[in-house]
């Protein structure tokens, strides 16, 4: 059943060539067995193939549709009115407060190429995560930086002064953070939002690029021959927050500089603890506000998502405790130009990902 299971996800995300195609994901307040307990019988036969088994956790189940898919309007309008109890924290089984069984609700869209060929550049979306070498502390050096005017917050910079180093399958240690490179693999990203790519593509990437000739810095890969390469991002570009739905979950007490921000469209983003509500989200498109983009084909954004800030605490206990540092707790967005996403369309079958930018019709991209 689980193969079967992966199966139905697997044609799910199939996508075809010549559109796009929406999806909705739901999470659950509980694991799929647990489901039982609270939908009939009829809903877990009709729903057991829309269960992702990858996505899915001992606390969670997720479930995938087609967002035209008339199960999921149906189920929506079944289970938006249901409750479940959580584990409570008086005693072992014991029950907590009860909450909507919907936690999330996401959708989205997969653009095919079609879609995009005519934008001057995309987001580019990475599946593939590859752990980094111990220790970072060879990799890189933190440097803390205090708010100037605000004595309870500050920034702490990962500066990255030797190659990287990956893992390979014949180190020992397994990567706790993410994957390995495996031999069949073309780009990814690591686990500090470092782009990797395979010697043909680096290949084949200069060759498009011609005399601009860009940089690419070589990755030692521990026990591995594969030839791997950092690609480093060839400029910045400014996103305009708003309109790009960059929302702040949390400030400084004392300045209210955000401390830990996302990207995403909902209205409520309260999905655990007491009082928690269905989260609903829409996908969330960048908004680009510039007169010409850099030279390149690869570029990052000047914002970041997830935690851009520390309080003062935090950032002083770098001095006893360096490690946690040397992790990325915020990634910016990357974004490519027309020429790479044909090149990653005609070259990269899988592993990546891209979707459509807003703000870029009157943006002068010369002749590329």
């Amino acid at each position: 059943m689980v193969a079967e299971q992966k199966e139905r996800c697997r044609n799910a995300l199939t996508f075809g060539s010549d559109r796009m195609r929406s999806f909705t994901s739901i999470d659950l307040a509980c694991s799929w067995p647990d489901t039982a307990r609270y939908l009939p019988r009829h809903w877990i036969t009709t729903l057991n193939p829309y269960v992702d088994p990858d996505r899915s956790s001992i606390l969670s189940a997720r479930l995938l549709f087609g967002s035209e898919d008339p199960t999921l309007k149906e189920f929506l309008s079944f289970a938006e009115q249901m409750r479940v109890s959580e584990p409570g924290s008086g005693g072992l089984g014991q029950k907590g407060d009860s909450g909507p069984l919907l936690r999330t609700v996401r959708r989205w869209s997969d653009y095919s190429f079609a879609d995009l060929q005519t934008a001057p550049v995309a987001q580019l979306l990475l599946d593939r995560i590859i752990a980094l070498a111990p220790p970072l502390s060879r990799i890189y050096r933190v440097e803390i930086e205090p708010t100037f005017d605000c004595a309870s917050c500050g920034q702490a910079h990962l500066r990255q002064q030797q190659s990287l180093r990956v893992r390979d399958n014949a180190d020992p240690e397994s990567g706790l953070r993410g994957d390995f490179w495996q031999p069949g693999d073309q780009i990814a990203v690591t686990e500090n939002y470092e782009i990797l790519i395979s010697e043909r593509l680096c290949h084949l990437w200069k060759e498009m690029a011609a005399h601009e000739s860009p940089q690419f810095l070589p990755v030692e890969q521990v026990g591995g021959r594969q030839p791997l390469w950092q690609a480093p991002p060839q400029g910045t570009i400014r996103v305009m927050a708003p309109p790009t739905p960059l929302q702040v979950r949390d400030r400084c007490p004392t300045c209210d500089r955000p401390l830990t921000v996302a990207l995403n469209t909902a209205s409520s983003d309260i999905a655990f603890g007491p009082g928690r509500r269905t989260v609903y989200e829409e996908e969330a498109l960048l908004t680009l506000n510039c007169a010409s983009l850099p030279v390149g084909d690869l570029w990052a954004t000047d914002l970041h998502e997830g935690r851009v800030r520390e309080l003062t605490e935090v950032l002083q206990s770098n001095a006893d405790n360096p490690d946690p540092f040397y992790i990325r707790s915020c990634r910016p967005f990357w974004l490519v130009s027309q020429r790479l996403l044909r090149l990653l369309h005609e070259h990269v079958p899988g592993g990546w990902r891209c979707q459509p930018v807003n703000g870029l019709s009157r943006m002068d991209r010369g002749s590329r």
